[in-house]
């Protein structure tokens, strides 16, 4: 019996196999590409916070505590008035001194007011540090101390009481809102962008969408900053990041690194520190920072992360065009708190003329934006950031 032949092959299916396989993988990878890309979250950097300790931190537990207690009183953030922000320091702690007027109304109780706050307010700071006053049946005035430093005076008014309308300025103060930690999400970056005001953008060096975030931004007619990554207080248990400038760094090794993360960011007119608690204490670190920007013609914008910082010192030593932050928008992740930034932001404008902001991209910052700038156009200017540098 003859042995069955076995069939023949033809190379053609063979090919055929094989370049439906490679489609189908390339497909494949191509997918999770684009998935990993556009789908994921991202995973955004966090942003440095002062010390547990420290006054400012204090400020804004006492902050947030005043958000809640409004809240549960039922009195919105619309009937809050920022009346004054000064800045207070003593030795070596400085601190924002906050006055608010409070509408509240008829129907709430004085007794309530004080109940509901020494409840809260207790839970950060001793009862001693809170002081009551009645100043008619129609006002209450709470002054709250943190080791004997006055932070806080809340007037509460009666709704139904006539106050005296604030006189418009022949001038509208000029305020900058910076939204930092940008580079790794485009989507988000682009929903910030289609606001409608004038904003300025930082970029983080290394970041995955640097180069097309800051094209965008730079196409849209904003500012574009480098947000250049600090050594803070807690390094290294706290990492500011990829392109970070450390204390320990040589000044060749520090200055090799300023002008790489520099160059890995378009269109930047100016830098702001992403972090730096740590290093913008550092004066002969940030005198040779300064000298490169200088000789790039940047300016430089100090986050304040901490009150010990240099930097204004130093730049004005070197001539360099400098602006400070004052108010935070967004350390705290809540709407009603968000707002209460903006006003303290507007109310600080308003005293010395000109003030700075700085948010993050997320979402609650970018709804209470969206909904806020209205409002917030018609009691400042918005301008760029640059025009504030000098």
């Amino acid at each position: 019996m003859s042995a069955r032949k076995s069939p023949s092959r033809n190379p053609k299916v063979g090919l055929v196999i094989l370049s439906l396989v490679f489609v189908g993988i390339s497909g494949y990878v191509l997918c999770r590409s684009f998935t990993s890309r556009h789908s994921q979250p991202p995973v955004l950097p966090v942003f440095e916070s002062y010390p547990s300790q420290s006054i400012e931190t204090q400020i804004k537990q006492i902050d947030q505590c005043i958000y809640d207690t409004l809240l549960v009183l039922n009195i919105p953030a619309g009937d809050v008035t920022f009346k004054t922000v000064e800045p207070k320091m003593v030795s070596e702690e400085s601190w924002a001194f906050s006055e608010l007027e409070i509408c509240f109304p008829t129907t709430l109780q004085r007794s309530n007011i004080e109940q509901a706050l020494f409840r809260r307010l207790s839970e950060h700071i001793q009862r001693k540090s809170l002081r009551f006053a009645s100043i008619s049946k129609q006002e209450l005035v709470l002054d709250i101390s943190i080791n004997t430093h006055h932070t806080h005076r809340l007037v509460f008014v009666r709704c139904d009481q006539e106050r005296p309308v604030a006189s418009q300025p022949s001038s509208l103060p000029l305020v900058a809102i910076i939204i930092d930690d940008l580079g790794y999400d485009e989507i988000i970056a682009s929903k910030f962008l289609a606001l409608d005001g004038v904003l300025s953008f930082s970029v983080l060096p290394h970041s995955p969408f640097q180069e097309s975030i800051a094209t965008a931004i730079h196409n849209s007619g904003r500012d574009v900053l480098l947000h250049l990554p600090m050594q803070p207080m807690e390094y290294p248990q706290v990492d500011p990041g990829a392109g970070a400038l450390l204390c320990s760094m040589t000044p060749d090794v520090l200055v090799d690194q300023l002008r790489k993360n520099l160059d890995s960011v378009p269109f930047a007119v100016g830098v702001n520190n992403h972090m730096g608690s740590r290093l913008t204490q550092d004066s002969g670190k940030m005198r040779r920072i300064f000298a490169v920007l200088k000789r790039r013609d940047l300016f430089f914008v100090d986050s304040f992360t901490t009150p010990r910082s240099c930097c204004r010192k130093t730049a004005h030593a070197l001539k360099l065009k400098f602006a400070q932050r004052q108010v935070f928008l967004d350390h705290v992740q809540d709407p009603n708190a968000i707002r209460f930034q903006i006003k303290r932001l507007i109310t600080i404008a308003g005293k010395q003329g000109k003030a700075i902001g700085i948010g993050h991209p997320y979402a609650t910052t970018l709804k209470v934006l969206k909904e806020e700038l209205s409002n917030i156009k018609k009691r400042v200017n918005l301008v760029r950031i640059s025009e504030l540098a000098g």
